[in-house]
């Protein structure tokens, strides 16, 4: 009640709207008063507003419509001017529409998880967070490499490269406060190389904890959806060549040029945050990738509790090709054979969907990728067939000078699978439906 009382406060600048405002009903109701009231008891105050009405606007009916008009612009001429003075300082201008927006539109979109790590993770996050505001991020924590490996190092937490860049890819804010985050250090001793939002994350884990820092930064960005780590636990990679060679590191395994039989996690029998297994198990989709297949995907996958509700959910469960092998993890790969290696890890039939891209890319663009020994990802039917598994092909390929995945091409995809899936309809699924405007999807 106190709050009431402060719109009271000399200085505000509203006061005179709600006066404005309650003096504009008080003409409505004499206005219908004097139009529809005959009530004995009435019939005094009626002819006493009519007569003048009559004195203002004439004789007739009119003049009282007249009044009511009138009324009613007060009404909506104050109200207008109220909320403006209410908010012009809260949330001024498209702050508020996009308040709005987000309150009564995005949260009651689809829950979306989408697991993952790197540039591929926050590409599709880009695109979803214009849709819903329920993602749940699941974000690997398996980097050692960087800005991430130093403080991993230094000071034993978790790597936040990652967490960052998801962070900010779903952030509803300043321009000027992601670049801040995503800002990195060229110089200084002990600062060189860092970026602003790693030792953000790090000096609040300080204070709050790895997760609970993840969740105070979101609110500082202000994000649609959240960010959870797989595990707070500290894991290494370890990879397996066919050669027998063990590679330790995440940063070791992205630069090696042998075939990878296994990937480990150190400690194996590390275990998923509760939040996630709760994430996933609530999820209307869970969508792995796109990103680097040994790195950032199977990471997470590997974590304990994870494969098991992924497998125990009812949502509809994508998986989303990588448009371009990598000259150390997946050189040559197939789209197959991006989803055998991960079959091979957790076992089979995990995906009811597999995304990938048929678009082709310009001669300069292959080029450029054919130098770092990278190609584009073949699209093998007959052998995908016999995974048992639905292809979606679409044109995935973001315009520019890589050959990154289109985020609201990709968010399109995931979004009329949901639909298509969905055991009710609702206008609001039909609404994304329409301005996903993937009415009919290329496949198998």
């Amino acid at each position: 009640m106190r709050w009431l009382l402060k719109l009271l406060y000399p200085g505000l600048g509203v006061k005179r709207w709600l006066m404005l405002m309650f003096f504009g009903l008080v003409v409505v109701i004499a206005a219908v008063l004097a139009l529809i009231l005959g009530l004995p008891g009435f019939k005094g105050l009626a002819e006493a507003i009519y007569q003048k009405t009559v004195a203002i606007f004439g004789a007739g009916p009119w003049g009282l419509l007249l009044l009511l008009a009138a009324g009613l612009a007060i009404i909506l001429y104050s109200g207008y001017r109220f909320l403006g003075s209410l908010l012009r300082d809260l949330a001024p201008g498209e702050k508020a529409v996009d308040a709005l927006y987000q309150s009564r539109y995005l949260k009651r979109g689809p829950k979306v998880v989408v697991i993952g790590g790197g540039t591929g993770l926050s590409t599709l996050l880009r695109g979803l967070k214009e849709y819903t505001s329920n993602i749940t991020a699941v974000v690997t924590v398996a980097d050692d490499g960087g800005s991430s490996g130093k403080l991993r190092g230094e000071l034993g937490m978790p790597p936040p490269g990652d967490i960052r860049n998801c962070l900010v890819a779903l952030a509803d804010t300043e321009p000027l406060l992601e670049t801040l985050f995503q800002y990195r250090f060229k110089r200084g001793e002990g600062l060189g190389g860092h970026s602003f939002g790693n030792l953000f994350l790090a000096a609040m884990s300080q204070i709050l904890g790895f997760t609970d820092a993840i969740k105070a930064s979101g609110k500082v960005l202000a994000i649609r959806g959240k960010v959870l780590p797989v595990t707070e636990e500290n894991i290494k990679l370890k990879a397996i060549c066919d050669d027998g060679r063990e590679i330790w590191g995440e940063s070791n395994i992205g630069g090696t040029l042998g075939a990878i039989r296994r990937l480990e996690l150190v400690p194996g029998d590390c275990k998923a945050l509760p939040e996630v297994l709760e994430a996933i198990a609530a999820a209307d989709a869970i969508v792995v990738g796109p990103g680097s297949l040994y790195t950032s995907l199977l990471p997470n996958l590997l974590v304990g509790g994870v494969v098991e509700a992924i497998a125990a959910s009812k949502a509809v469960k994508m998986f989303v090709c990588n448009i371009m092998t990598q000259m150390q993890e997946t050189r040559s790969f197939t789209a197959s054979e991006h989803l055998e290696a991960i079959y091979r890890h957790v076992g089979p039939n995990l995906f009811d969907y597999i995304i990938v891209n048929n678009q082709p890319i310009g001669d300069d663009l292959l080029q450029r990728y054919a130098q770092e020994g990278a190609e584009p990802v073949k699209i093998d039917w007959e052998r995908l067939r016999k995974l048992e598994i639905r292809v979606l092909a679409a044109d995935l390929l973001q315009p520019g000078q890589v050959a990154w995945h289109n985020p609201q091409a990709l968010a399109k995809i995931v979004l009329t699978q949901i639909v298509s899936q969905s055991n009710q309809t609702s206008r609001l699924l039909d609404n994304l439906l329409l301005e996903a405007q993937l009415g009919k999807i290329p496949r198998e």
